[in-house]
Parts: structure tokens; C-alpha cells; sequence
């Protein structure tokens, strides 16, 4: 993504030997272990995880605008003079907002599928949750689930800490 982006190879190389000789040690009565290398992440509280974070996301971000220009998925609106917005991205974090039917769910799907073998991220579907209006019916909401692969949660009173109100 970052030579996509533009960077110059010597600093995506960099930046990959940062974020690719990582080793770890845990402490285990009072010894330390053999050190070994993590399987895939970033360090945890590393500073660069969330500008690293906003470049590799970039290309979902485009594979979704690129979606919602041909028509293939509809974002939200949260009140008529407002813009369509069909997702948000945060530090570590995406939110994507859509009108559930068969069609969009199949889009969405190829999208995530596409980005995941274009980028190499995987989408966590155990860190991942769908939230429906309650206005969306049971059977629309066990078709998108089931496309998806991705299990439902009530909406939370809040979310990264502020309040969440759903009309």
C-alpha cells in the first residue's frame, strides 16, 4: 500500500524492517523464554500503529468510494441536508455504514474479500460485529450474517466513549 500510495522504496523498506524484526520474551516464574517472533500485528502501543493504520486503510477507504460511485453500495444519511457517509475509520477501528439487502451485503463482501488479498490483512470477523437500525427486519438481518460471516451485537450506549442515539 505504501509504494501504491507513492513512498519511496527505501522507506517502505524501512518501515518493514520496523514492524517485520520484532521479537518478544515473556516472563514466565521470575525466566525469561526463548524469544520468539509474533505471527502478524503491530506492537502493541507501537506510536507508528495508527499512522500505519490510516495508510493501509486507504485502500479500503477507496474500494469503498470506487463501490458507492457505481452503485453497488448506499451509505446513510443522519438527516436529509446531510452528506451520504458509508464509513468511518478511527485509530485502530472501521465502521461501515450501510442499507442492508442481499445486493449491497454480496458487494460489500467482494470488497472485503478483494482488500484482504490485494492488502494481506486479514478481516478479524471475532473482533468484528454488525449493529442494525431497528428498523431492519429479522430476515434481512440473518441474510447479511450470513454473507458476511459475522455475528450481530446490540447497539452500546456508547462507542469510543461517546454516546450512541439510533433513530
Amino acid at each position: 500500500m505504501l509504494q501504491k500510495l507513492g513512498f519511496n522504496t527505501q522507506w517502505v523498506n524501512l518501515i518493514m524492517k520496523c514492524v517485520t524484526t520484532v521479537r518478544y520474551q515473556i516472563k514466565v516464574n521470575g525466566q525469561l523464554t526463548e524469544q520468539f517472533c509474533p505471527s502478524r500485528g503491530l506492537r502493541q502501543g507501537d506510536p507508528a500503529s495508527p499512522y500505519l493504520f490510516a495508510i493501509c486503510v486507504e485502500g479500503l477507504s477507496a474500494l469503498l468510494h470506487a463501490a458507492e460511485r457505481e452503485g453497488k453500495i448506499s451509505g446513510v444519511k443522519i438527516c436529509p441536508a446531510a452528506p451520504v457517509v458509508s464509513h468511518l475509520f478511527f485509530a485502530d477501528d472501521s465502521v461501515i455504514l450501510m442499507k442492508s439487502n442481499q445486493q449491497e451485503d454480496a458487494a460489500l463482501k467482494e470488497i472485503l474479500d478483494l482488500y484482504e488479498q490485494c492488502s494481506g490483512q486479514c478481516i478479524n470477523v471475532e473482533k468484528s460485529a454488525l449493529m442494525f437500525s431497528p428498523n431492519t427486519n429479522t430476515e434481512a438481518r440473518d441474510a447479511v450474517k450470513d454473507t458476511l460471516q459475522i455475528r450481530s451485537e446490540d447497539w452500546k450506549e456508547k462507542y469510543l466513549g461517546l454516546p450512541v442515539h439510533v433513530g
